[in-house]
């Protein structure tokens, strides 16, 4: 419910804040004003699933919280002492360095921050629905001190404002960009009016009533740079806790600092499955290059930054200041390396673009397909064409040193499984290195979950007991499928009628079957003429996430052989077999044919080839045969 307030007065610029003013002021008498400000970020991974193996091996998650750093920087011409708490890299630092620390005790780290600064103010940010647990049980816990007022922002707090507040789990939810609307609020809260414009989007329940400020809501220009927000992060100890995503550990596992880095906020694009346009508006907006590069020579040469990750949605759409960074990383000839796994548009990368990412250091990137098939690709509105992600494949030969994996999601709402063997057979053609699958996730906020209420309703009712993972393999500490009855598995996914749209549990054997098949069966750099060492270096990164996946370690020893590492190989082999010895692996391995390889191990390169080969052969023929069954 919103505050009233006329036509003619909104067309003025005059608003109506009365009950935002009056609840400030009552909690000011209750919590005085706000002097101390803390901002904290909300654990990254699923606790039901966490594996201390992967933790160890930097297999989670760890970014930095770019996005609470650009709150810091918005709020810093006040007279605040403002601290950034990111609990996932303390939780996994804490948990990494002492083997006893058990992760039930987590809110104990909480709890020690609250006590030793004692905030006035707790600004809360929970990303993604894979925090909605720590999230809630850290609200319940502000809730039970009761000592300081409560704001809490971030994707899931934007659409679950209501549920939120009707708990009574904070005093406010900053819905969407938070910079203009925290500045807003703390003019009300704080010590000192600084004039901060009126803004839409603070939600907070007054009377009987749940109410939202009144004022424009106008997307945030970003300008500046976040080298102060630094004193508050060491940036330079993320990478021996965590990782980014595999570019990173490719970067240089245990040894190479990485950070985080942002040009824009926005898509040109209306995916449908994403909420991107409904977090930051329309439209992309640029920081000045000139911000960007003093960040980026700050972290390299005062923090020691080796690797960047690049945090835009849509990085290419500002040609002109992406090609200036590129320009000015290889004039400046920093010791860098970076990628891009959100994706880049496929459209926007021509020769000269690629020469550029190559050359200032780019390990790899990813390119958004979504789907193989163009029926589908229309329906989810996504700004690219099968054309363009083939042509990109043709072009790439030309740039054999960066990775480049393409985006795909099975279980799209509305998803026959006919579609989705376009996507598989695609992936199989377009000769990108990857094939990145994941199982469809309904997202808040995106247009094609507008009917999802329930389901969300659910998760945040459960305290986010059954959040599901994008790779359904982490949804399990032991990286395996749990296996249904009626849903099939293997090659016999295959048997699948075109026209049906697989449930759930479906959903996640066609994804296993997919990237087994694509990934590494068929996987272009473990054929004559491949780069076997762009395998070898993305799945031995990749392993860091599953420490017990034995498919990936047979992969990897067969890889070693083909590059002339035969004591490599051994080594692998002799991990996968320990890996597979489990009833749920020899399934598996027996259902695809790995069985053999792995009992019968070839000796060398040669015996390798053709093994590969014939298992290609024998898995098409498989798939094929089941597929002309229906």
């Amino acid at each position: 419910m919103r505050s009233s307030l006329k036509p003619e007065q909104a067309r003025a610029g005059v608003y109506d804040n009365s009950a935002l003013e009056a609840y400030c002021r009552s909690l000011k008498d209750q919590f005085g004003p706000v002097r101390r400000v803390l901002l904290i970020q909300t654990p990254q991974f699923l606790f039901g699933s966490f594996n201390r193996d992967t933790a160890r091996q930097r297999g989670y998650y760890a970014f930095p919280p770019t996005g609470l750093q650009f709150l810091y920087q918005a709020i810093g011409h006040r007279d605040l002492e403002v601290r950034i708490e990111d609990l996932n890299f303390r939780l996994l630092k804490r948990l990494i360095d002492d083997p006893d620390f058990s992760l039930d005790r987590w809110l104990s780290l909480v709890e020690g921050c609250l006590d030793e600064f004692r905030p006035d103010l707790i600004g809360a940010s929970c990303l993604f629905d894979m925090g909605i647990k720590p999230l809630l049980e850290m609200l319940e816990l502000f809730k039970a001190r009761a000592d300081s007022v409560v704001a809490t922002g971030g994707v899931i707090a934007s659409f679950e404002w209501r549920r939120l507040l009707a708990k009574e789990l904070c005093h406010f939810v900053v819905q969407g960009e938070g910079e203009d609307r925290i500045n807003f609020l703390l003019d009300h809260l704080g010590a000192q009016e600084t004039g901060a414009p009126p803004r839409s989007g603070i939600h907070f329940s007054f009377g009987s009533s749940l109410l939202e400020s009144q004022g424009p809501d106008e997307t945030v220009e970003i300008r500046g740079d976040l080298i102060t927000s630094y004193d508050l992060v060491r940036v330079e100890e993320y990478f021996r806790f965590g990782s980014l995503n595999p570019f990173s550990r490719l970067a240089g596992l245990y040894e190479t600092p990485y950070a985080a880095i942002q040009l824009s906020r926005g898509c040109r694009g209306h995916c449908t499955f994403c909420s991107v346009r409904s977090l930051a508006g329309p439209g992309v907006r640029a920081r000045p290059v000139e911000d960007v590069l003093r960040e980026m020579e700050f972290l390299v040469l005062e923090r020691g930054v080796r690797h960047f990750e690049w945090l835009d949605d849509d990085l290419l759409f500002k040609r002109k200041e992406i090609t200036r960074i590129l320009e000015t990383i290889i004039e400046r000839k920093w010791p860098i390396t970076w990628s891009a796994n959100n994706g880049l548009v496929a459209a926007s990368l021509d020769d000269r673009l690629l020469g550029l990412i190559r050359d200032s250091g780019c390990l790899g990137f990813k390119v958004g397909i979504e789907t193989g098939n163009a029926e589908m690709l229309r329906k989810i509105r996504k700004p690219g064409t099968l054309d363009n992600f083939r042509r990109l494949g043709q072009r790439l030969a030309d740039f054999p040193e960066i990775f480049v994996g393409g985006n795909f999601i099975v279980g799209l709402p509305g998803e026959t499984f006919g579609q989705m063997l376009d996507s598989f057979r695609f992936a199989l053609k377009i000769g990108y290195d990857w094939a990145a699958f994941t199982a469809c996730q309904a997202v808040r906020g995106a247009s094609a979950f507008s009917d999802f209420d329930d389901y969300f309703e659910t998760q945040i009712e459960d305290r986010g007991e059954h959040v599901k993972n994008f790779i359904p393999t982490r949804a399990s500490a032991a990286g395996q499928i749990e296996h249904q009855e009626q849903v099939l598995a293997n090659l016999d996914v295959f048997r699948i009628e075109p026209e049906a749209i697989p449930d759930e549990e479906q959903v996640k054997e066609i994804w296993f079957t997919f990237n087994l098949i694509v990934n590494f069966i068929n996987n272009k750099n473990l054929q004559p003429g491949g780069r076997v060492d762009k395998f070898i270096g993305w799945v031995e990164m990749a392993l860091q996430a599953y420490p017990s996946n034995p498919y990936m370690c047979l992969f990897l020893a067969l890889a070693h052989l083909i590059a002339g590492r035969a004591e490599r190989g051994a080594e692998y082999h002799s991990r996968a077999l320990r890996n597979a010895a489990a009833d749920y692996w020899r399934d598996r391995f027996a259902a695809f044919g790995l069985d053999r390889l792995l009992d019968r191990f070839p000796a060398d390169r040669d015996e390798v080839l053709a093994a590969l080969a014939d298992l290609r052969v024998s898995t098409a023929r498989a798939y094929q045969n089941r597929s002309l069954e229906n």
